[in-house]
């Protein structure tokens, strides 16, 4: 446990706020609750739906400070608890060593590094796993792991809406689970109940009231819901993703090619460790398969459970956003990571059959490899996040050089480093910073003519291809290119 909480401390950076943890920054930077409950009163993004995940932002921002590092300790700080958590998993099973195995997840690298509630929701996931673990390891005595189900599922559920599914397929299973052993509730057990069911029934009614307003997760882009989805979201959940192409990159490549341009992408030198990975997972799988079912260790129960939970979370994501049109991305099934990590960790260790002694080499390589790929995505140029910090930078100084900056990128990450924008009824003057966020090309003829124009992600921020269209009839030329944003100046 000490080495997993070792690697916590490298996942925070002081990279540059991206895109996504621009959503949160207005939260982050409430300087009262007041404001921070009439922020999320109003709020029509997918931010309603993460609200205690929101309030996780406010107040680590209070206590940490509102520095890039500062904003993204409090998921660090609940990464260290997914940690805590999924070592009493581990003692309850006789498996100690499992919170290094989770450290050792890229996945868990990456959103312990970012502001987003992804980490919680890990987190609490992890809390969900204790719950059910402990139930149904319980030899009768299910209390403990009750009272735990009864404290993380809310907790997950009001940190991000979409936490509802794998709480509801884990409650079914843990419900299953009780209704086996014939429990009955005692006395003590009746006022966690009640506060619990009173909490989620209180978090339903806030969840109606907002997506009746018209708050929903829909991602405005170029992505439909498809086998692309689920892919993705293995390729991360998995841990494949520090051994390929940066996040960006494998957009790019995704969006001119598909799934083909996608795995085009994957070609470079270190998709060796892609390979390593994949017979490693092979290897794993086959020798779990190949247990007698009558030898089986009784740890396999939990490791199927698992993968029970996985399966039909996974499937009732994928048909909720076919029906709803809406993508989703492996950071949508953030809380499977801690089950995702007991099934492959019990199917490594296990014995073969009753009575054998536990093979820890699988093990050991397998966390050797995704450290490796978490250590990529920590440290490797290709795999850092947007970079609004030099964009903004580069913003300002054209400014103080008398120019005019055509900005078509996200607003909240560039006021964050110091943008400042033209008010709307002051569009007539010069050496400012423009907004051309999704205009039309007849509003752009009415906007001060620009002498540099700053550009990210074009199917997001420029999809009429107005400004691009711009770009191209005045012969702006490519002047320098930042991670996920293009530069372009007159010659």
């Amino acid at each position: 446990m000490v080495f997993a909480l070792a690697l916590v401390a490298l996942m925070p950076s002081n990279q540059s706020l991206w895109i996504d943890e621009g959503f949160t920054l207005p939260y982050a930077q409430d300087s009262s609750f007041a404001n921070f409950v009439s922020r999320l009163q109003s709020e029509e993004g997918s931010e309603s739906l993460m609200p205690l995940g929101m309030f996780s932002s406010w107040a680590g921002a209070k206590i940490f400070g509102r520095s890039e590092l500062g904003l993204r300790a409090v998921s660090a700080l609940w990464a260290a608890v997914a940690v805590l958590l999924f070592w009493r998993v581990g003692v309850l099973i006789g498996f100690a060593w499992l919170p290094a195995l989770l450290a050792c997840q890229p996945f868990l690298w990456y959103y312990a590094g970012e502001v987003r509630p992804y980490a919680m929701v890990i987190a609490m996931s992890t809390g969900l796993l204790y719950a059910s673990v402990a139930i149904v390891c319980s030899e009768g005595e299910t209390n403990r792991g009750l009272h735990a189900l009864l404290l993380f599922g809310p907790l997950l559920c009001a940190t991000h809406v979409l936490a509802v599914v794998p709480f509801a397929v884990v409650a079914g299973v843990v419900g299953t689970e009780l209704l086996r052993e014939r429990w009955r509730p005692r006395p003590r057990d009746l006022p966690v109940l009640v506060i619990s069911g009173g909490a989620l029934i209180l978090l339903g009614l806030y969840y109606a009231r907002v997506i009746s307003r018209g708050a929903d997760i829909n991602w405005e882009g170029p992505w439909k819901v498809g086998l692309s989805n689920l892919l993705f979201s293995g390729y991360e959940l998995l841990g494949f993703v520090g051994f390929g192409p940066g996040r960006y990159e494998l957009r790019q490549s995704a969006i001119e090619g598909g799934i083909g341009g996608a795995l085009q992408g994957l070609g470079r030198p270190a998709t060796a460790g892609l390979v390593v990975l994949a017979l490693l997972y092979a290897v794993i799988l086959l020798r779990f398969c190949k247990r007698p079912r009558s030898e089986r260790p009784a740890a396999d129960r939990l490791a199927l459970m698992a993968g029970f939970m996985i399966t039909v979370s996974g499937g009732f994501m994928f048909v909720l956003c076919l029906t709803v049109g809406s993508p989703f991305w492996g950071r949508h099934l953030a809380s499977l990571l801690p089950f995702v990590v007991l099934a492959v960790g019990i199917a490594a260790a296990t014995p073969s059959g009753a009575g054998q002694e536990p093979v820890y080499l699988l093990t050991v390589l397998l966390g050797a490899t995704l450290l490796t790929s978490s250590l990529l995505v920590r440290f490797h140029p290709d795999h850092r996040r947007d970079d609004y910090r030099g964009a903004a930078r580069i913003a300002r100084i054209a400014v103080q050089d008398g120019k005019t900056v055509w900005w078509a990128a996200a607003l909240e990450s560039a006021e964050y480093y110091g943008v400042v924008f033209c008010r709307v009824d002051e569009v007539d003057q010069r050496a400012c910073v423009v907004r051309t966020d999704n205009r039309e090309k007849r509003s752009l003829e009415h906007l001060p003519e620009p002498d540099v124009i700053l550009i990210s992600k074009p199917e997001l921020h420029d999809r009429p291809g107005a400004v691009r269209s711009y770009i191209d009839e005045h012969r702006f030329r490519l002047k320098r290119r930042l991670m996920a944003f293009e530069v372009f100046e007159l010659p």
